[in-house]
């Protein structure tokens, strides 16, 4: 076999890895939707972030918890832009205020997604690899 069946250590290694990235989001956002409490926020201004040469806004919402405090959080919109005083849903965990997000499928169907393009470079990959060295073992294994 030669060096250069290495290369397909790379689309195995990167699918396994965004895996395993995307199905870590994936199961916050289950498990926020489950447990998390959801309530109204209104925006009160955007935090501003740089991501390579363009910048990027987080909407910064406050609400008010069951206890009856205001808080404030940047959360992330994704692609959505929304103007200062809308009023957006969120879901939060009771004892975790920065757990904040907007109450939205979009993360968790990026997130799934992701974690299915994973398996496919990961699998196919493998795949790969395995009928390559199923060609190379010798005929009279097989009794031919």
């Amino acid at each position: 076999m030669s060096k250069l069946w290495f290369l397909a250590a790379i689309p195995f290694l990167g699918g396994l890895a965004l895996m395993v990235y995307q199905a870590e989001i994936a199961i916050t956002e289950i498990v926020l939707r489950r447990m998390g409490r959801r309530t109204e926020a209104v925006v009160k201004g955007h935090l501003t972030t740089r991501s390579g040469t363009d910048p990027y806004r987080h909407p910064i919402v406050r609400w008010t918890d069951e206890k009856g405090e205001e808080r404030e959080h940047a959360v992330s919109a994704g692609s959505r832009r929304f103007a200062e005083g809308n009023v957006v849903a969120v879901i939060h965990n009771p004892g975790a205020p920065d757990t904040v997000a907007l109450d939205t499928p979009e993360r968790y169907k990026t997130a799934m997604f992701g974690l299915w393009l994973g398996v496919l470079l990961w699998a196919g990959a493998l795949t790969a690899v395995l009928i390559r060295i199923a060609t190379l073992l010798p005929e009279y294994r097989y009794g031919y």
